[in-house]
C-alpha cells in the first residue's frame, strides 16, 4: 500500500513522517550489523568464533539516545551454539564519529562481562549483558524452588491460610526486557480438606518502576466491589505486592485466546462466521468495559488527554533531536487536538484501565477477562474507548501486511470499511451501558494512531510505519475532526463521514 496525503494542511503536513531515514532502520538490519561484527571483533573475524544468527530484538528512543538489543547465535568449532546478548547505543549522524572509540574491542573475550566495542559502519556502540539490570527480580521468578519459597507466605496472608506448595514449574510467557516480564506458575499443592482451594496458575509479574504498585492498588479497589462487575468481566485476584522487589502476583483469568487473537485471524481471513464472532465479542467487550467504569472503584492517579498531548509533544521533540523537521510535521495535528480539548468538554473521570486493547480481553466459554492494569487510572471513559478502537484498527491494517504482498486500492477500502464498521459497533454496544462523548472518543483516538505511528518509528518498527500512517490519515479524512462536524445525532457511527456512502479516496498501491 501506498499513503496519498492530500491538500488538507493537517494532513499534508504529515508527509516527513513517511519513511525512516536511511541510518535508523540500519541499525535494523540484521545482516548489516552481523558482517560488521564478523569484521570488526577479533574472534569472529579469525574464525575462533563463529556468528550463526543475529537477531535485532529492540531498537528504541529514549531521550535523546537511540538503544539497540541483540541476541546473537556463535558457536566454537565443534561446541554447541549459545546466545550472546549485546546492548547498547545507535548513534545519530548528528552526533560526530570523531567524539567514538573507533572500531576497537576493550581487550576482554567476546561474550564475557565487561566486553564492549564500537562498530563505524552502523555507528553501533555495544556491550554485552549479563542480566537485566532494570529488572532485578528476574532471576528469583524462574527459580522452582526460589518461587515456592516466594509464593507460599503471599498465598497464605492473601486467605489460603492453608496452602502448602510441594512444587512449581515457572514459565516465562512475555518479556520486554528493561520493561517487564510476565512469569505464569504451575503449583503443586499438598493435599488438605479444609479451606479454599488456593490457585493454579499463578501469574508472577515485574515492572520497571512502580507500574506494579499501580496494578495492586487498582486490582484491590476493583475487588473490594465484585458485585458491580463480576457478572460482566472476569478479572485476576490480587494476591500479593513486594515492593522492594517490584514483584506482583496475582491468581489466573480463564483464557481460550486473547481478542486480539480472534481479531486478527477473524479480519485477515474475512470468513463471515468469524467476523460475527468478533462482533458478539466486541459487544461483550465493551458491555464488561462500562461494567469497570461504573464500579465506583478509585485509583491514585488521574490521566488526562491535556497530559496525553503533553507526552506525544515530547515523543516528536525527542525524535526531531535525530531527525530534524518532525516537530514541525506534527504540529499542525498537536495544535487541532489541542484547540478540540479547549472547546470540547471530558465527561466525569471514571475508574479506566487506561492501556486497554484487545489483547488485554482473555475469551473462555463465552466470557471475556481483563488483564493488566499496570496503568490504571481516573480518567474519562473515552481515553479507554477510544484507546481500545485504536488498536483494533491497527490490528486489522497489521492483517494485511501479514500478506508481504503488494495489495491493491480496493483491498486496502475494504479493510479500512470493515475497521470503521468494527470500531462503530464497539462504541455504540458501550454506549447501551454508559454515556461517553463521542467527540471525544475520536479525538483519544486519533491521537493514539498518532501515537502507534510514532512508534513505528521510536522502536524502528518498519513493516509497522507506512499502516500505521494510513490509518491516521484514513481517520483524520473521514472521522470530521478536522472540520470539528461530529454527528452527534448518528449514535455508533462516531461522526464517520458519509455514513452510508462509499468511503473517500483511501491510500493507493
Amino acid at each position: 500500500m501506498t499513503t496519498t496525503l492530500d491538500n488538507d494542511p493537517v494532513v499534508a503536513s504529515l508527509a516527513p513522517f513517511a519513511s525512516l531515514p536511511d541510518w535508523l532502520a540500519a541499525g535494523m538490519d540484521a545482516v548489516g550489523v552481523g558482517e560488521s561484527l564478523e569484521r570488526h571483533v577479533a574472534e569472529l573475524a579469525g574464525g575462533d568464533l563463529r556468528l550463526l544468527s543475529c537477531s535485532p530484538d529492540r531498537l528504541r528512543a529514549k531521550g535523546s539516545e537511540w538503544l539497540v538489543r541483540y541476541t546473537l547465535s556463535v558457536a566454537e568449532p565443534g561446541e554447541e551454539a549459545r546466545d550472546v546478548v549485546l546492548v547498547g547505543k545507535l548513534w545519530p549522524p548528528s552526533r560526530q564519529l570523531a567524539d567514538a572509540p573507533g572500531a576497537t574491542t576493550n581487550g576482554t573475550r567476546f561474550g564475557e562481562a565487561g566486553w564492549h566495542c564500537f562498530l563505524p559502519e552502523p555507528r553501533l556502540e555495544l556491550r554485552v549483558q549479563t542480566r537485566d539490570e532494570a529488572l532485578p527480580a528476574l532471576p528469583l521468578l524462574v527459580e522452582p524452588a526460589a518461587v515456592a519459597q516466594l509464593l507460599q507466605p503471599m498465598l497464605r496472608a492473601a486467605g489460603y491460610r492453608d496452602a502448602t506448595i510441594t512444587s512449581c514449574s515457572p514459565v516465562v510467557v512475555r518479556y520486554k526486557p528493561g520493561s517487564r516480564c510476565t512469569v505464569v506458575v504451575g503449583v503443586t499443592y499438598a493435599p488438605d480438606s479444609s479451606g479454599a482451594m488456593p490457585p493454579s496458575p499463578v501469574v508472577l509479574k515485574t515492572h520497571q518502576g512502580d507500574k506494579g504498585e499501580a496494578a495492586w492498588a487498582a486490582m484491590n479497589a476493583l475487588w473490594e466491589r465484585p458485585l458491580s462487575w463480576r457478572g460482566a468481566v472476569r478479572l485476576a485476584e490480587p494476591l500479593g505486592y513486594l515492593p522492594d522487589e517490584r514483584i506482583l502476583v496475582q491468581g489466573p483469568v480463564p483464557e481460550e485466546r486473547t481478542l486480539k487473537e480472534l481479531a486478527r485471524q477473524a479480519i485477515a481471513g474475512r470468513s463471515p462466521g468469524m467476523l460475527d464472532d468478533l462482533r458478539e465479542e466486541l459487544s461483550r467487550t465493551a458491555r464488561a468495559l462500562a461494567a469497570v467504569h461504573g464500579s465506583g472503584a478509585s485509583y491514585g492517579r488521574t490521566a488526562t488527554f491535556e497530559d496525553e498531548l503533553i507526552e506525544v509533544t515530547e515523543v516528536v521533540d525527542r525524535l526531531s533531536r535525530s531527525v530534524p523537521g518532525l516537530d514541525a510535521a506534527a504540529r499542525p495535528l498537536l495544535s487541532h487536538l489541542a484547540e478540540l480539548a479547549r472547546d470540547e468538554h471530558a465527561d466525569p473521570i471514571v475508574p479506566a484501565h487506561h492501556d486497554f486493547r484487545p489483547a488485554q480481553v482473555l475469551l473462555h466459554q463465552g466470557a471475556v477477562g481483563f488483564i493488566d492494569f499496570d496503568g490504571a487510572c481516573m480518567a474519562e471513559p473515552a481515553l479507554d474507548v477510544g484507546r481500545f478502537r485504536a488498536k483494533l484498527r491497527d490490528i486489522g491494517i497489521s492483517a494485511l501486511t501479514l500478506e508481504r504482498q503488494p495489495l491493491p486500492d480496493g483491498r486496502v477500502n475494504e479493510n479500512l470499511s470493515l475497521l470503521d464498521e468494527l470500531c462503530d459497533g464497539f462504541l455504540a454496544a458501550y454506549l447501551e451501558h454508559a454515556a461517553v462523548s463521542e467527540t471525544r472518543v475520536l479525538m483519544w483516538e486519533t491521537c493514539d494512531l498518532l501515537t502507534t505511528m510514532l512508534h513505528a518509528w521510536t522502536k524502528v518498527r518498519l513493516a509497522r510505519l507506512e499502516p500505521r500512517l494510513t490509518l491516521l490519515v484514513h481517520q483524520l479524512r473521514t472521522s470530521g475532526l478536522l472540520r470539528n462536524q461530529v454527528a452527534a445525532e448518528a449514535p455508533g457511527r462516531a461522526g464517520r463521514a458519509g455514513a452510508g456512502a462509499p468511503p473517500p479516496a483511501a491510500p493507493s498501491g
